[in-house]
């Protein structure tokens, strides 16, 4: 009997190193002050447009005093250690950092798993994703770039909304040039005519933006 309680004593003194002392043990034993003990995404229910973004954000829920020491079990963000996950990826693929790009039209899953706990929820690529949201801002891509007279530079357009998300609006945008040094179609084609410099502007309703360019 003493030889078996000694082999069972260096049985369990060779396992207890191997398991975590801090973070998560999903059978829920040695749980510390700073583990995980619930995760929630947000936002929840989101919609956005094809080719937009959309970033997600995980907030943990800590044991004991959490890491604000509070006693009462603090909370903090983990968006990067969550892991992260899309139910269709061909309909939005998400990375490492929870930011979310919508590839073509549909709904899905959105998952957050981080330590022993999952949060869920859906994130909707629509056409009309952004009908509620204002645009506050357009960023013109790529920025100073060079150009020979005659050579032509595709321009892009990205739209920045209220609701935090982003959009690819080329298409749609209004573009104009300053001078005729270089001309723009309204798909954002600049084209070098002259020698000079040229600023081209993409605007939709009150709000512009623009790009320097330099035809040689």
């Amino acid at each position: 009997m003493k030889s078996h309680l000694v082999n069972m004593l260096k049985i369990a003194l060779n396992v207890l190193p191997l398991l975590p002392l801090t973070g998560c043990f999903c059978g829920q034993f040695f749980r510390g002050s700073d583990d995980v003990v619930a995760v929630t995404i947000s936002p929840v229910n989101a919609s956005i447009l094809p080719g937009a973004t959309q970033q997600f954000t995980a907030t943990g829920t800590f044991g004991g005093n959490g890491t604000t020491g509070d006693g009462n079990g603090g909370t903090g963000d983990v968006t990067l250690i969550t892991t992260w996950n899309s139910s269709d990826s061909s309909i939005v693929s998400i990375g490492k950092t929870g930011l979310a790009t919508g590839n073509k039209l549909g709904t899905v899953t959105i998952s957050g798993y981080c330590e022993c706990y999952t949060s869920q929820t859906n994130l909707t690529v629509s056409n009309q994703a952004t009908a509620a949201a204002a645009l506050l801002s357009i960023a013109v891509t790529p920025v100073n770039a060079t150009l020979q007279a005659g050579q032509a530079q595709q321009l892009i357009a990205t739209g920045t909304y209220s609701n935090g998300t982003t959009s690819v609006i080329t298409d749609s945008a209004l573009w104009t040039s300053d001078n005729t040094s270089a001309t723009v179609s309204s798909q954002g084609l600049a084209t070098g005519i002259l020698p000079g410099d040229v600023t081209i502007y993409a605007s939709s309703g009150n709000v512009k933006g623009k790009s320097a360019l330099k035809v040689q």
